[in-house]
């Protein structure tokens, strides 16, 4: 299961990676970074606590696995609309920023993918 781990480790760097043009330019467009942040932030949490819910479902029964993989499915995209419900009534950042952030780990998993296959032809 260390693969799994360090993949994700690998694109929770590749998604902090995506933060440094943002916050260099912060003091001037500072909505559109606070929505880039927040949108990251949730991606990045959200990929984590996937992957440690496929942890606790290895060697567990058929049965059982669907059950908890639907049971985290949902709490995890409960926890995203509760916790971007909080940031656009309370931060109110640049929505569609926000919402590009939000698929920051799905960006992240993709130039991970093309990385390792630029290392692997070298």
């Amino acid at each position: 299961m260390p693969e799994n781990k360090q993949l994700c480790s690998r694109i929770v760097k590749w998604i902090a990676w995506s933060n440094l043009p943002f916050a260099v330019t912060a003091f001037w467009f500072f909505p559109e970074f606070l929505g880039w942040f927040l949108g990251t932030f949730a991606s990045a949490a959200r990929l984590i606590w996937l992957e440690h819910d496929v942890r606790q479902t290895l060697g567990v029964s058929g049965k059982k696995a669907k059950l908890a993989a639907a049971k985290g499915y949902y709490l995890r995209f409960l926890a995203l609309v509760v916790y971007s419900g909080l940031v656009v009534y309370f931060l109110q950042p640049n929505i569609i920023i926000y919402g590009m952030g939000l698929l920051s780990a799905q960006m992240a998993i993709y130039i991970n993918a093309i990385y390792e296959r630029y290392q692997t032809k070298s």
